[in-house]
């Protein structure tokens, strides 16, 4: 592993070097500008960047790997070359973040269960369960008695509650993914989050949790496929003291049980696990003791990683409001280096995510190339290891390089999936504040459709970087393609859906997708509008009045200090 150097990358020179060697209306009441206002976006230019980044040379940009470094690299140069500032302390591109990557040694884990009555029940790792690597600790063992709690979603305000009148203290928890269907789609979003739902568990003395996928999630992403992708380690920032976030050691026993073994933890149950997934679908909150108990053996090999978020600059012109900033983002990192399939090894990640890096330099290129500089500040914002769990985002946003209370917004860009002509874009979260509309107008401007999700099921608005900026209080939203394509005789939503299931986290996404360039480049200049716009409005964007995001996250806790760019 070759270490990162922030600072050596943070030397203009150098960086650019490193490129050209592996590279060959501004006022309130016009917030959209006329379409001569922004140059045209370059197609060529973006197959350019991911060409690059989705090159087998990088590995698969695994963060705080060589491959992800040239990455970072490659990015600062362009950052330079387009004429932004650096956006991390001391004149660095770099924002370090320190990480710790774990990864579960699956052979040497075990699982038993002991029921009340009858033999003890010894799962088998890889077929029957899939332990959850330890962030912390190297060998983790602890036994238990089991509870089941539904969904172990907590929402009173909302009519559902699945721990209501159970006692978890002491206990490990038995769960369901994600969260009722009966919810708003923004309500299921957050409380399907593993981190809402793992903090509910801890802060009412859960010692562990073992899940179970709902009969709809298995439909999503069968057990095969979580066991192809065990091998994936597991990372979090770490603080100052080398503490990895989110590590809740209280949770001893930690695991996902598949759904053709689950039934035996409901063995001498109120309710079989039928009855369980039936009560769960009907939204019905349930919650009963598993008259048993479990021991678990983990075992994680854990390690340190450096690895750094990507921050560039363009100033505000206005002398009040550049002091404000509009953040776009966008994660560099992608898997790296994994299991064989088709005797390929690197996991490239092309349209996940170099694609919407590119699209992010892209519009970046275009609002500094505009006549009309955009009044606020504009950071973009180029994030590790959004792969674990968005821990780049979250890190910039406990740490930012600027004052929290400064930023005003926040757009992601994430893995536009372009294998048609697009007639429509989707925006996850529009509907939650005044950035909705500002979409819109970007839309119609550009001449696509604004669709709304078409599976919110899937939640994708808490499983991306946007949301850490949300659980800031700051308004976000997340800017995709869409499923409608101009050519009648090209059917994106059937390739995208042919994507997910075929090439998605695997090492099919690479070069030899049929990738629709002219639509990055329509979503780039898209990008620029949105932000041109929220950029030059006098008012900042707000939540809607009432929107379950606002009123759950609208006052966030005091920042820490800034360091100053």
């Amino acid at each position: 592993m070759t270490l990162f150097r922030p600072r050596a990358l943070s030397r203009l020179p150098l960086v650019v070097a490193l490129s050209l060697a592996l590279s060959a209306c501004t006022t309130s009441d016009a917030p959209v500008p006329p379409a001569d206002a922004l140059p045209e976006a370059s197609a060529p230019a973006i197959r350019a960047h991911v060409e690059f980044l989705a090159d087998d040379l990088l590995e698969g940009r695994l963060s705080g790997t060589r491959g992800y470094d040239i990455a970072a690299g490659y990015v600062a140069s362009e950052f330079a070359q387009i004429g932004l500032r650096p956006g991390a302390a001391e004149g660095s591109w770099m924002q370090p973040v320190a990480l710790v990557e774990s990864l579960s040694l699956l052979p040497a884990s075990r699982l038993v269960l002991r029921p009340a009555s009858g033999p003890d029940v010894t799962m088998a790792p890889g077929k029957d369960f899939l332990p959850v690597a330890s962030i912390d600790q190297a060998k983790v063992l602890a036994e238990a008695p089991l509870v089941f709690a539904g969904f172990g979603v907590s929402a009173p305000d909302h009519g559902h509650d699945d721990l209501a009148g159970i006692d978890v203290k002491g206990k490990v928890v038995v769960v369901f993914s994600g969260a009722p269907s009966k919810f708003p789609p923004e309500v299921r979003a957050h409380y399907s989050a593993g981190l809402t739902k793992t903090q509910a568990l801890v802060d009412r003395g859960a010692v562990g949790i073992l899940q179970i996928q709902t009969r709809e999630d298995q439909q999503r992403t069968p057990w095969e496929r979580l066991v192809q992708q065990s091998w994936r380690s597991r990372m979090a920032w770490a603080n100052d003291e080398g503490v990895p976030n989110g590590a809740w050691p209280q949770l001893a026993i930690r695991a996902s049980i598949s759904p053709d073994s689950a039934s035996v933890l409901f063995a001498g149950a109120p309710k079989t696990l039928d009855d369980a997934y039936a009560a769960a679908e009907a939204g019905t909150p349930q919650a009963f003791e598993l008259p048993m108990t479990v021991e678990q053996e983990r075992h994680s090999m854990i390690r340190q990683r450096q690895s750094a978020n990507v921050v560039g600059v363009l100033e505000g012109t206005d002398p009040a409001l550049k002091n404000e900033y509009v953040v776009i983002s966008a994660h560099l990192d992608h898997v790296g280096k994994g299991a064989p399939i088709g005797g390929d090894a690197i996991y490239n990640g092309a349209f996940d995510n170099a694609s919407g890096i590119a699209v992010m330099l892209e519009a970046a290129r275009l609002l500094a190339a505009s006549p009309a500089k955009p009044r606020r500040s504009v950071i973009f914002l180029a994030v590790t290891a959004e792969e674990s769990g968005l821990q780049g985002a979250d890190y910039f946003v406990q740490h930012p390089t600027v004052p929290r209370e400064a930023i005003v917004a926040n757009i992601n860009i994430d893995m536009p999936v372009a294998l048609a002509p697009l007639a429509d874009i989707t925006a996850f979260g529009a509907e939650n504040s005044t950035l909705g509309a500002v979409v819109e107008r970007a839309a119609a401007a550009e001449g696509v459709a604004v669709t709304p999700d078409s599976k919110p099921e899937e939640v994708i608005f808490v499983r991306s970087d946007q949301y850490a900026f949300v659980r800031a209080g700051i308004p976000a939203l997340y800017i995709d393609e869409g499923m409608r394509s101009t050519d009648p005789t090209q059917d994106q939503a059937a390739r995208v859906e042919a994507f997910r299931k075929e090439r998605y986290h695997q090492p099919g996404d690479d070069l030899s997708q049929a990738i629709e360039w002219p639509s990055l480049a329509m979503l780039a200049r898209l990008n620029a509008r949105v932000i041109n716009e929220v950029a030059n409005n006098e008012a900042r964007p707000s939540w809607h009045p009432g929107n379950f995001f606002g009123e759950t996250f609208a006052k966030p806790a005091e920042a820490p200090p800034a360091t100053t760019p």
